[in-house]
């Protein structure tokens, strides 16, 4: 199974710009679409990304930076499923049915493609409230990798329910992992837990920061994976 990366912002400057959040195509299923629409069209047509071979859209949670594409896209292959948590704002449902998609509400682990899996909606409290999150679930020949939006249920505990919904050890997370405004500690033991939860690569992106993806890098030397825009990762 292979993980493209379509476009994603990661730094305080892109932010700034608005040129941050994550979109992914995991197999046949395009997970979230980045916070500007414009960067993420032009991305697709950089990189000659056919997007007739999307089955399926997962959007991990409604913040703008995750959403921004998903207008357009519904506008050019009508009739696609949606797979958003039961209890997202009624703003983005109406946007998809406007649009000719089709949502579908997410509570529970379900499966999506083959091989693909919602890990079912998460609750997470935040600054602005609570807000509901889903992450992917893969299947390949290594095991299983989680594939996170911005990890706001913490990515230790998304991490959790995989090995307890799967009964296995998880192979890579990969995603936005909502690390950026820890201290040097928290940072440390959860990098920890991840490490005795049997996780054995990850990809750190987004929301994640610098500063814990360097410790990422440093705990995980050989196998902290780098890919930028247009890239490919091997689950």
């Amino acid at each position: 199974m292979k993980l493209r990366l379509i476009a994603e912002g990661s730094t305080k400057r892109e932010r700034k710009a608005l040129r941050w959040g994550v979109s992914f195509l995991v197999g046949n299923v395009l997970f979230d679409t980045f916070g500007r629409s414009d960067i993420f069209w032009k991305n697709i047509r950089r990189f000659k990304i056919d997007l007739s071979r999307v089955k399926h859209v997962a959007i991990s949670h409604e913040d703008w930076d995750h959403t921004a594409g998903l207008e357009g896209f519904l506008r050019t292959q009508l009739g696609t499923k949606v797979y958003i948590c039961a209890k997202t704002g009624k703003e983005l449902k109406r946007l998809i049915r406007a649009n000719g998609g089709i949502p579908v509400e997410v509570r529970k682990t379900r499966r999506i493609a083959p091989n693909i899996y919602s890990l079912g909606q998460m609750r997470a409290g935040t600054g602005r409230g609570i807000l509901y999150e889903q992450a992917l679930v893969v299947k390949s020949r290594n095991g299983f990798s989680v594939i996170t939006g911005c990890a706001h249920p913490g990515i230790v505990r998304i991490v959790r329910r995989a090995v307890k919904i799967f009964g296995k050890k998880i192979y890579a997370v990969c995603g936005g992992f909502h690390m950026k405004d820890n201290t040097h500690e928290e940072n440390k033991k959860i990098i920890t837990e991840l490490q005795t939860l049997g996780v054995r690569k990850v990809l750190p992106l987004h929301c994640t920061g610098a500063v814990a993806a360097s410790l990422f890098k440093k705990i995980y030397p050989q196998n902290c994976a780098v890919l930028r825009e247009g890239g490919t990762l091997t689950l």
